[in-house]
């Protein structure tokens, strides 16, 4: 069972993922209040910028769920934030839920069941637990061969290339997300505390780069799935931290939740349309 730091930072992790997705709704109801009435773009202007204000301090959320519980609790969670836009979007947004969607839910909330009840780790960490050469060398590989990936596409006419820069965008976000966990750890708060700062924009930037090249209902579970394995892969070979195979069927179930709710949409219903 989960010790009390845990449940703490797994209902950190929870309000940090719900201000993330309803962050992206309001910032969905705002730009289609532009395409509507160009004359209330002020107020639209002020709706999505308190939207912008909840996906931001979605990460300082996250950073404090992270002091608290492992990261193949918290990243998990990424799943259940899509849940939280997907009733944003048929309450406030008045769009219809689907089939899809739905079975989507219900995968998504048995894999975080299953995640979150059968977690074996605890929730703090130490220097005797990172392996720090093992992390930067993982980085490094696994960045080089995206980066050489996308060149290769570029040889061959962008074939697919929005799809491994969403898979990119994904590995930065993970490697943020680790490197919030990291900052726990005294020796190393201030390295990876700019660490964090660097791969915040940079998965920002890269996310947006990847929605220029692919459609959105392949870049979201591209984008969403590669963090999630990423971040707990590394928690596992670079912190110490333990992940049982219970936890790995409902990260895949998760993973499939996703898929459900984000790739098999119409375009016009989708979270970038």
């Amino acid at each position: 069972m989960a010790n009390e730091n845990i449940i703490i930072g797994l209902i950190f992790g929870l309000i940090a993922y719900i201000f993330l997705d309803i962050g992206k709704g309001i910032q969905k109801y705002a730009i289609e209040g532009f395409k509507e009435d160009c004359s209330i773009k002020k107020k639209n202007s002020g709706i999505w910028v308190v939207g912008t204000i909840l996906t931001s301090l979605y990460m300082f959320i996250q950073w404090a769920a992270l002091f608290f519980a492992p990261i193949n609790i918290i990243a998990p969670l990424e799943g259940v934030g899509l849940i939280i836009l997907l009733l944003f979007s048929h309450y406030i947004l008045k769009e219809h839920i689907t089939t899809n969607e739905i079975r989507g839910v219900f995968f998504i909330i048995m894999g975080t069941v299953l995640v979150t009840l059968f977690n074996i780790n605890v929730g703090s960490l130490s220097m005797s637990h990172f392996d720090l050469p093992f992390f930067l060398c993982f980085s490094i590989i696994i960045l080089v061969i995206e980066i050489l990936l996308i060149f290769i596409s570029k040889l061959n006419d962008y074939k697919l290339v929005g799809i491994i820069i969403a898979l990119t965008a994904g590995t930065t976000n993970a490697l943020q997300t680790v490197s919030k966990r990291i900052t726990t750890i005294p020796e190393m708060t201030l390295y990876f505390t700019i660490a964090t700062f660097i791969f915040a924009p940079l998965t920002l930037l890269i996310t947006q780069y990847a929605f220029t090249k692919a459609k959105a209902n392949q870049v979201v579970p591209c984008f969403i799935s590669t963090s999630i394995i990423l971040a707990s892969l590394i928690s596992v070979l670079a912190l110490s931290e333990s992940l049982s195979w219970i936890q790995v069927i409902g990260i895949v179930l998760i993973i499939i939740g996703i898929i459900f709710i984000s790739a098999f949409q119409k375009e016009s219903e989708n979270l970038n349309k």
